[in-house]
Parts: structure tokens; C-alpha cells; sequence
């Protein structure tokens, strides 16, 4: 059977997650600390203490819920003074160094073009996950992406919602959406679990044979493919960090967050997963969906 779904993961395997979230943080910590006078290591610890319960970097309310807020007699001045700056200095470093990596935008423009759908299957809580596809323009080309759980508005003792009014209009409004449908997945369908992806193939009424699965983790996304018995592609290209960056991640980020949005740090050396194709670029999809395609149509006209 020819390929007709390509399921791909996010974070390393369309872009660099690391490239953008180390200074994106960085940039929210130094803004905190030119505004409220605190020490990084007190900023960083108390950001990294909500990050971890959230197991994201991208928790948007993370300030709110901190210990530094404790420190301050009501959210109205602590909004405008501390999170308007720290949430600005994080978005214009994301926008800046958040890029799809090279050929990807071109790749999923050929493959709808073939007719091939592209869905997106990621860890990722639904919002942060709607805020990427939809800044680097992914959702034109994604057919649907597939995420955890998203983040729901914080709230003080009294009921008030923690978050400035205008982002609660433009959350009502469906301003942060993306173009694409996004499906959440119950937080027990986290990959490697293969309910996600086996999701995905009921909803589309796939064979496993019409479907290639591709992410840049061997003991996640290759191995998720194998087990439902769909063709897998290891993004390789998404697993080259370097050291400088690891160490700045360490200091900003948790081990349960790094293993969810860039599991291949942790894989280095494995052996028990093998995946049946590498690839050097996202490019590649397109060669390895003919060869798939056509070793399919071989096999069938020969067992006819």
C-alpha cells in the first residue's frame, strides 16, 4: 500500500526545541530580575519549581504561581510590572530564534500536494503546541496535530482568574488557535504509550502499512511506530545539541521536561530500539515515502 499518512513529531523533529526555549527563558529571567531587583538563582529556582509541577518551560502563568508573587500585596501591579515585561522579553526571543529547520515548510507543502496528510503527534500540552505550529506557519500544511492536555487559567483564593483581562478575551475569541484542528489526548496516551498514535489511525481508517511515523526519539517515536506496526524514520538530524546549550538547559529546565520535549538526550548509546530508517534532514520524508510507496506497489503486483 502507498504511504498516504505521514504522522511526525514536533519538537526536534520540525524544529529545535532547545535552540529556542534555553534563551526564551533566559531572556523571561533577566527581565524578572531588572524588574523586581532579585538574584537569578531566587528567580530561576522559583520559576523552575512551577515549570516542573507543569512539566513545561512554557507554562504562560508561571510567574503568578511562583513564590515571587507571594512577595507582592496583589496581582493588578505585579501583572503590569513584572509579567507584561517578562512575558514580552520571552516572546520576542521565541519569535526570534523559534525556526522551522531547514526544508521543513517546502517538505509539508510537496506531501499535501501529493495528497499525502500530515498530522502532528506531540507531548506537548495543546497550548504552547497551538502557539508554535501557528507562529512558524506549520498549521497551513498539518492536517491536525494531536497533544496533552492544555494549561487551564489560574485562580487566586477568591475565584478572580490570575491573567490579565485582555488574554482571557483573546483565549475566548480563539485568537491563540492555530489553523489546524488540535485533538488533546488523555495524559496517559504520552508517548511511548501507542493510544495516541493508534488514535490517530482509527480516526483516519489507516492501515498501519499506509502510515510512516517520524521523531528525532528512538525509545519513543520509533519505537511507538513499531509496536503498531507502522513504517518509522529516526529524525537524527534533530538529536545534535550542543554542549553549551545542554548545560544552559540544566540550569533553566527540569529532567521530566527535557525528557518529554527531547527525550534523545537521554538515549545516547541505546540499543534495544532499531529504527529501520535515519534521516539527516526533514527533506528526506519525501524519497522515503516513494521508496515506502513503491516497495509496497513491488510486493503487491508480485503476491497478485
Amino acid at each position: 500500500m502507498a504511504i498516504r499518512l505521514v504522522v511526525t513529531d514536533m519538537d526536534n523533529t520540525l524544529y529545535s526545541w532547545i535552540d529556542y526555549i534555553v534563551p526564551a527563558v533566559e531572556a523571561l529571567v533577566e527581565a524578572v530580575m531588572r524588574e523586581t531587583g532579585f538574584p537569578r538563582i531566587k528567580v530561576v529556582q522559583s520559576l523552575k519549581e512551577v515549570y516542573t509541577r507543569y512539566e513545561s518551560n512554557e507554562y504562560p502563568f508561571a510567574l503568578q504561581e511562583s513564590s515571587l508573587f507571594k512577595e507582592f500585596p496583589e496581582f493588578g501591579s505585579f501583572d503590569k510590572l513584572v509579567i507584561e515585561p517578562a512575558r514580552s522579553a520571552f516572546g520576542e526571543a521565541r519569535r526570534k530564534y523559534m525556526k522551522p529547520y531547514r526544508g521543513v515548510l517546502e517538505t509539508l507543502e510537496a506531501l499535501k500536494q501529493r495528497r499525502v496528510l500530515v498530522v502532528a503527534l506531540t507531548d506537548a500540552p495543546r497550548n504552547p503546541a497551538q502557539q508554535r505550529v501557528k507562529q512558524m506557519k506549520l498549521d497551513q500544511w498539518l492536517t491536525a496535530i494531536y497533544t496533552m492536555p492544555g494549561f487551564a487559567f489560574p485562580e487566586g483564593p477568591d475565584g478572580m482568574k490570575l491573567v490579565a483581562p485582555d488574554i482571557v478575551q483573546r483565549e475566548e475569541k480563539g485568537v491563540y488557535e492555530a489553523a489546524c484542528p488540535a485533538v488533546e489526548l488523555p495524559r496517559d496516551h504520552e508517548k511511548p504509550n501507542p493510544m495516541g498514535l493508534k488514535k490517530i489511525l482509527t480516526t483516519y481508517g489507516l492501515q498501519p502499512s499506509e502510515v510512516l511515523v517520524v521523531g528525532d526519539s528512538v525509545k519513543k517515536d520509533v519505537a511507538v511506530a513499531q509496536a503498531v506496526g507502522c513504517h518509522d524514520a529516526w529524525a537524527e538530524y534533530g538529536t545534535y545539541v550542543s554542549h553549551e546549550y545542554r548545560e544552559r538547559l540544566d540550569i533553566v529546565s527540569s529532567t521530566a521536561i527535557t525528557r518529554r520535549h527531547a527525550a534523545h538526550v537521554f538515549e545516547a548509546g541505546q540499543k534495544d530500539v532499531r529504527p529501520s530508517h535515519s534521516l539527516s534532514n526533514f527533506s528526506q520524508i519525501l524519497g522515503l515515502v516513494d521508496t515506502l510507496s513503491s516497495a509496497s506497489g513491488v510486493g503487491m503486483r508480485e503476491e497478485g
